[in-house]
C-alpha cells in the first residue's frame, strides 16, 4: 500500500510540472493594472517584479502631437512619429504580499503578468514632441480586449509576422469597425461622458476572431506615467496562482495576443470634443525558449530522482520512505 501510493504521488507530480506543451489562449486572467496589480499585490512589489521581464516586445502605433493646447487646430491631423505600445512579461511573482488570495496561496504561489504599455516618443523637447498628456485638452484611452483573439486565431498568430497593426490577423472590416466605434462622440471631457474611456463592444465583422465580447477602457494619464522608464503603463493581467517555474503558465500567458485600440481626444477650448481618432493593435510577446528550457531541464532533474526512487521501492531494495 505505501509503494502505491509513493507511485501515485511521484507520477502525479510528474504530470503537474512537465505540463509545458501547447496550452490554449483562454488561460483564467486576472486583471488590474501597475498601479492597482493582481491579487492585491503592492504596486511596490509588482513595479520590481515588472521591471525584470523573461520577454517584451515594442510595436509601433499611431499617435500624435499632444502638447497641441485646445482649441481648433486638427490635432488628430497632426500625426508624428515614434509611439509605440509595449508587452512586458514577468515570471515567477511571488504572491506572500497579495491582499486577495488565500493565506495559504500567500504562502506557495507565484503568478505569471503582463503589462501593457504606451511609450512616447523619445526626444528632449517635451511638451513638443507629446511627452506629456494634458487633460485639458486631451484625453487618450487604451481599450484592451481582455480575453483576447480566439483560439483559432492565436494559433495564427504563433506563426504570423506581427508588426502590431492586426491585418495579417483580422479582415479589414473588422478593424475598421473598431476603429470608427471607438471614436468619442460626446458633447463634453467630464469623466461621466461617452467619450470617457469607457468598454467597447465587438462588432459583428469580429466576433468570430474574438475570445470575447467586451472591451475594457483604460485612461492614459499622468497617474500612470513611468518616469523611469518613459512610459504610461495602464493594463495588467495575471495567470491563476501557481507553483514557482511554472512553464506552462508562462508558455499560456506568452501566447496570448492582446487586441488593444488607443483613441485619441483632442478637446475645443470649451470642453467639447473637436477631433478624435482610434487606432486598433495587435501586441503579443515573444516566446522565451531559453528561459523555458532551462526551467524544463530542472524539471528533468527532479523526474529522475522520482523515477528512481519509485524504481527501489518497486524492486524492493528500499521499503519506506
Amino acid at each position: 500500500m505505501a509503494t502505491r501510493n509513493l507511485l501515485n504521488f511521484s507520477l502525479g507530480l510528474f504530470d503537474v510540472s512537465m505540463a509545458v506543451a501547447s496550452s490554449s489562449s483562454a488561460q483564467s486572467l486576472t486583471i488590474g493594472s501597475p498601479s492597482h496589480p493582481p491579487f492585491g499585490l503592492p504596486p511596490s512589489d509588482f513595479a520590481l517584479a515588472i521591471a525584470h521581464p523573461v520577454s517584451n516586445a515594442s510595436f509601433p502605433t499611431t499617435g500624435y502631437n499632444t502638447s497641441i493646447p485646445a482649441g481648433p487646430a486638427d490635432a488628430t491631423g497632426s500625426e508624428i512619429p515614434g509611439w509605440y505600445l509595449s508587452i512586458s512579461v514577468a515570471a515567477n511573482i511571488p504572491l506572500t504580499n497579495a491582499s486577495s488570495i488565500s493565506a495559504r496561496d500567500k504562502k506557495s504561489k507565484f503568478t505569471q503578468a503582463a503589462v501593457l504599455s504606451l511609450v512616447p516618443p523619445s526626444t528632449s523637447t517635451h511638451r513638443q514632441e507629446g511627452l506629456y498628456l494634458d487633460a485639458e485638452s486631451w484625453r487618450v484611452c487604451a481599450i484592451v480586449f481582455t480575453a483576447g483573439l480566439s483560439d483559432e486565431t492565436t494559433e495564427t498568430a504563433q506563426t504570423a509576422r506581427l508588426d502590431g497593426t492586426c491585418a495579417a490577423l483580422l479582415p479589414s472590416e473588422c478593424i475598421q469597425g473598431l476603429q470608427i466605434n471607438s471614436v468619442a462622440n460626446n458633447t463634453g471631457k467630464d469623466k461621466d461622458d461617452l467619450g470617457a474611456c469607457g468598454s467597447l463592444a465587438v462588432p459583428d465583422a469580429c466576433l468570430e476572431y474574438f475570445g470575447g465580447t467586451i472591451g475594457v477602457g483604460y485612461e492614459i494619464d499622468s497617474s500612470n506615467f513611468d518616469q523611469s522608464n518613459r512610459r504610461y503603463s495602464f493594463f495588467a493581467g495575471a495567470s491563476a496562482p501557481a507553483g514557482k517555474d511554472n512553464a506552462s503558465a508562462l508558455v499560456a500567458m506568452e501566447r496570448v495576443v492582446w487586441p488593444v485600440v488607443i483613441t485619441w481626444t483632442h478637446f475645443s477650448s470649451s470642453g467639447e470634443v473637436h477631433d478624435s481618432a482610434g487606432w486598433l493593435s495587435c501586441v503579443k510577446a515573444p516566446n522565451n525558449t531559453n528561459w523555458i528550457a532551462a526551467k524544463n531541464a530542472g524539471m528533468g532533474r527532479g523526474k529522475s530522482m522520482w523515477a528512481l526512487i519509485v524504481a527501489l521501492v518497486l524492486t524492493g531494495v528500499v521499503t519506506a520512505i
